[in-house]
């Protein structure tokens, strides 16, 4: 599976993956799962006309710049931040690529110009993350639980409250190295209680290392919490 993964994603703009697709990660989600996630990645990055439907609508949740903050490391990461909760709250569907190479920010505006990285999220498996971001960020174990119990990952409880940060998530500085850790103590999780992982959590990964290949560039501390209460009511 490894192999065709890394051949599949070879010289295209989701070469990236390779690094975040760890053995671990194949020994906990299903197979037939897998090659349906492989051919919807395949048919979205072959398909001009889909990118540009599923785009037309990300571009709606590009936030605006503060006049003349454009140029701020902070304000950038923030508006990379609210781009990113509002795709998985508000859409089926995400554009991933929210890498640095993505955008140019002008001092009033910011510009996104994603390669055609896309994916259209399974239903019951956006529901189910969309409760479990909404239950820790609002401080709802109930509803926290219930979208891990969902997923049935309420056994990785910990690994996910290190994967989002410590603290209250106001200050939070992105390392590619700690999504990799948080993310392998997921499927090591996975692995021991002897639960499958959705397959959408490939996708999900893709997308996640966008955001913090960005962010860690930024090298700034950012309001995680406040950038989610921005786009989430």
């Amino acid at each position: 599976m490894i192999q065709m993964l890394i051949k599949l994603l070879r010289g295209t703009d989701w070469e990236l993956l390779t690094g975040f697709a760890s053995p671990a990660f194949f020994e906990v989600v299903p197979s037939l799962g897998m090659t349906r996630v492989f051919m919807r990645i395949a048919k979205d990055y072959a398909s001009s006309s889909d990118f540009d439907r599923a785009f037309k609508k990300a571009k709606k949740a590009l936030p605006k710049i503060p006049r003349g903050m454009g140029n701020d490391p902070a304000v950038q990461g923030r508006a990379v931040l609210e781009l990113f909760f509002k795709q998985i709250f508000d859409f089926d569907s995400a554009v991933m690529d929210l890498r640095s190479s993505a955008f140019q920010f002008n001092a009033d505006k910011v510009v996104w110009n994603p390669k055609p990285l896309f994916y259209v999220w399974d239903p019951e498996f956006v529901l189910a993350l969309r409760k479990m971001y909404r239950g820790f960020y609002r401080n709802d174990e109930v509803e926290y639980m219930a979208g891990l119990e969902a997923l049935d990952l309420s056994h990785a409880k910990a690994a996910f409250k290190s994967h989002f940060g410590e603290g209250d998530q106001s200050s939070v500085r992105f390392t590619l190295a700690s999504f990799k850790k948080s993310f392998h103590s997921v499927f090591e999780s996975c692995k021991k209680n002897g639960t499958r992982l959705h397959p959408d959590f490939f996708a999900l990964g893709a997308y996640l290392l966008c955001l913090y290949e960005h962010l860690e560039g930024l090298d700034v501390p950012l309001d995680v919490r406040g950038a989610f209460y921005a786009v989430v009511d």
